[in-house]
């Protein structure tokens, strides 16, 4: 079940920096970066607030700009960006090389060689028009590209709360840290109720995760793992229980064709959020069953893409389509247990430990009381004990 994005206003923008960030800027770049981002395929919320981090970490102004003269580039007396003339390590080959690709644009790119092999990607020539790094559509799919380059460690630092870690991937440093984290701490949703207008339950993960390390003692959840599986979008777990997977990837071997895979496994508060949208006629939502109720709760279920195609397929393997009022879903048939019930107590349980006062009722039953926990939880996870 696909999940339509609101898009992020100038507005919404200008509240993740600083007053003195001129508005004129924001109205003026931010539709380059976010239709950069979308065509890159890292247009969900938590990628563009990265982005955002990262302009502000590189370019508080919002605009792209050239590189600051500065005690790491240029020697007391010596032409500017000097000390980049021989960096080997960033392509350059001598004097003039350093001022000629000294860092430009929102990711402040450095060197020849990325001058030539991202200027040779987007079709650009900047090794004889270096400036063209400035350019609000060059420099906006510059910092997609680079971002899209680094994904998937980059989310794993963010969903880990590693911000330095994401900060270094980009920077190689520590440049900016302050701005960059501020700024994702800001946009940061603070509740699962924050997320809800987000459309993506990606933005819960953190307490996901935690939920779902509970769950990986009871053994019957396994990653789905195959070269011709794929995943779409940071909302989908990518597991299921082990009978599915495995009748799963028989399916996908005797099609021998790309499966993509577009929901797995949700915990209940995802499907609470969905619930919540489906109700509201929110992002696209059409339909979905309260939590813990759906397939998916249990790792049985799956919404995938080419649904038509592959039915015939998954039929033969334990997968039963559900129909065509949700024409991309089916649900494993052929065996399984109900694990909803113990996803919620396993959330009970985790409420509990950081809410001793005010403790749920450790039934695995989802009922008022157990969903307002879910609302007032963080979205990021509960904080680690000492």
């Amino acid at each position: 079940m696909a999940q339509t994005q609101e898009k992020l206003t100038a507005a919404e923008v200008a509240d993740l920096f600083p007053a003195a960030t001129p508005r004129s800027n924001i109205n003026h770049y931010w539709p380059y970066v976010q239709t950069a981002l979308e065509e890159e395929g890292i247009g969900d919320p938590a990628m563009v607030l990265l982005a955002l981090a990262t302009i502000r970490a590189e370019s508080e102004g919002f605009e792209p700009i050239d590189e600051h003269l500065s005690a790491w580039n240029t020697e007391p007396g010596g032409h500017p960006y000097g000390l980049y003339d021989d960096r080997h390590d960033l392509g350059n080959r001598g004097a003039g090389d350093g001022e000629a690709f000294r860092g430009r644009g929102f990711v402040q790119l450095t060197g020849r060689d990325n001058y030539a092999r991202y200027g040779q990607q987007l079709g650009v020539d900047l090794l004889e028009r270096p400036d063209l790094a400035n350019d609000p559509e060059v420099a906006a799919h510059l910092l997609a590209r680079f971002l899209k380059e680094h994904e998937a460690p980059l989310r794993q630092a963010l969903s880990s709360n590693n911000l330095l870690a994401a900060r270094q991937l980009v920077n190689g440093g520590q440049h900016g840290l302050d701005r960059f984290s501020d700024t994702i701490q800001r946009g940061r949703p603070t509740t699962v109720a924050d997320t809800r207008r987000l459309c993506d339950t990606g933005t819960i993960a953190g307490l996901s995760s935690q939920v779902l390390e509970r769950m990986e003692s009871h053994g019957a959840l396994v990653a789905i793992d195959h070269p011709l599986i794929h995943i779409e979008g940071a909302h989908t777990t990518p597991w299921l229980q082990a009978e599915a997977a495995s009748d799963l990837i028989a399916a996908v071997e005797e099609r021998s064709e790309p499966l993509i895979i577009n929901s797995a496994l949700r915990t209940p508060m995802q499907q609470h959020l969905i619930r919540q949208q489906a109700q509201r006629r929110e992002c696209g939502i059409q339909a979905a069953a309260p939590p813990p109720f759906s397939n998916h709760n249990s790792g049985l279920a799956i919404d995938i893409q080419d649904s038509g195609d592959w039915r015939p397929y998954l039929e033969r393997h334990g997968w039963q389509w559900l129909g065509a009022w949700d024409p991309m879903h089916f649900d494993y048939t052929a065996g399984g247990e109900d694990l909803g019930s113990a996803q919620v107590l396993a959330f009970q349980q985790l409420w509990n430990e950081h809410n001793p006062k005010a403790p749920l009722i450790e039934d695995g039953i989802w009922g008022p009381a157990t969903a307002a926990a879910v609302e007032r939880s963080p979205a990021a996870g509960f904080p680690e004990k000492a």
